[in-house]
């Protein structure tokens, strides 16, 4: 099937699947997201006067982009069949690991994580026009978003693009009850490698055609396979050797990162969650975590990261120049819900903006296979001459 990329199914909401404005009004959501993305480009604007680079205005710093192969189980239940998950497929695939804070800084201060998966070689007509031929999966290190209310985001978000750390870490007080916890709880985030921990799409999306009878509501996510579990004397060891990786001097993320994948290739295993009802898994409370019972983990494929070098500088231009969205992919896993919605005009809104004010292209489908086919080339040469 040939590539295009054209707009499928507008702004309509899949009520069928429990969507619903916000306060039960398109134009009051309408105007909502247009402050919030008029407050990310004021942000990225004034940072990058002082910065002279514009970066993401969540996310902004990586760990480390790397090669990976997605593929999806050969024996996948009927009823998942949609969109990408077909049975056997495998993707080539790129997936940068970032830290959650709007300024690009040490890994060692705790904060929210990111996996963002981009699937390369997608067959069908795409719900956006800047990407053909891909599918992301947007996912972070915490099951549940901090925030439903536009207004309150919006407030917070302000905050969130100050250049100080403490300006950002107080943006919490726009926030109420639950919502606090969850946004402290997702920042504060301590890890010693990204490879080693679960990531989390947060928010749902349809499974399925907009006509599809069997069509249903998903969560995504991804949990790295690790060795068997370990006895309380190993668990023991296993966090010594991390807090002294932890305070090593030079340690960074990436770092960690890179040297794991010197040393061998790594998996995750991918999955989805089932919407039950919207008790338990609702649609538009993207801050009610969907549990594992009564939404049991399905699994779908599995993620191969081949032993590779993130260190290049090459590799490094490459990851900044991608750009992702959960808008980015096939109308068969259209993103549900609130969040989504504002995502689907801000993601598109700000890497325009950012690519614009860097003066760099946004990467498309044969840039990416191009710089895949040949990093491991490219990555060798620049270690012989550093």
């Amino acid at each position: 099937m040939s590539t295009s990329a054209v707009p499928i199914g507008g702004d309509d909401l899949d009520e069928a699947l429990g969507e619903r404005y916000y306060k039960g009004r398109k134009d009051i959501e309408d105007q909502a997201i247009g402050g919030i993305i008029t407050a990310t480009h004021q942000g990225i604007e004034r940072l990058f006067k002082k910065r002279g680079l514009a970066l993401r205005d969540a996310h902004a710093g990586d760990n480390g982009c790397v090669r990976a192969i997605f593929r999806v189980d050969p024996d996948l239940d009927v009823s998942l069949r949609h969109g990408v998950f077909v049975p056997g497929r495998e993707y080539q695939a790129w997936i940068r690991f970032s830290n959650g804070d709007s300024k690009a800084g040490s890994s060692r201060w705790p904060d929210a994580r990111g996996m963002a998966i981009k699937l390369m070689g997608v067959d069908g007509q795409t719900m956006l026009p800047d990407q053909p031929g891909t599918q992301d999966f947007i996912l972070i290190s915490e099951p549940a978003f901090f925030c439903d209310d536009l207004e309150r985001y919006r407030r917070t978000l302000s905050d969130f693009l100050s250049d100080s750390r403490i300006v950002r870490w107080v943006s919490v007080r726009h926030l109420k009850g639950r919502e606090i916890i969850l946004a402290i709880k997702t920042n504060v985030r301590m890890i010693t490698n990204p490879l080693a921990h679960q990531y989390w799409s947060m928010v749902p999306y349809r499974l399925g055609a907009a006509d599809a009878p069997n069509k249903t509501a998903v969560k995504y996510t991804a949990k790295p396979r690790l060795a068997p579990k370990l006895d309380f004397s190993d668990r023991l060891r296993a966090l010594w050797s991390s807090v002294v990786t932890y305070l090593t001097p030079g340690f960074s993320l990436k770092k960690e990162m890179n040297d794991t994948l010197a040393r061998q290739e790594m998996c995750f295993d991918f999955y989805v969650q089932r919407f039950v009802d919207q008790h338990r898994t609702p649609i538009e409370d993207s801050t009610t975590e969907w549990k594992e019972d009564p939404s049991r983990l399905e699994h779908v494929a599995q993620i191969m990261i081949p032993r590779q070098d993130l260190m290049s500088p090459q590799r490094a231009r490459f990851c900044e120049d991608l750009s992702f969205s959960p808008w980015h992919g096939l109308p068969e896993h259209r993103p549900l819900g609130l969040v989504n919605r504002v995502r689907k005009r801000a993601y598109l809104e700000i890497s325009n903006l950012r690519h614009r004010l860097n003066d760099r292209p946004i990467l498309q489908l044969a840039e990416m296979r191009e710089f895949e086919a040949g990093a491991p080339r490219r990555e060798r040469e620049a270690s012989h001459q550093s």
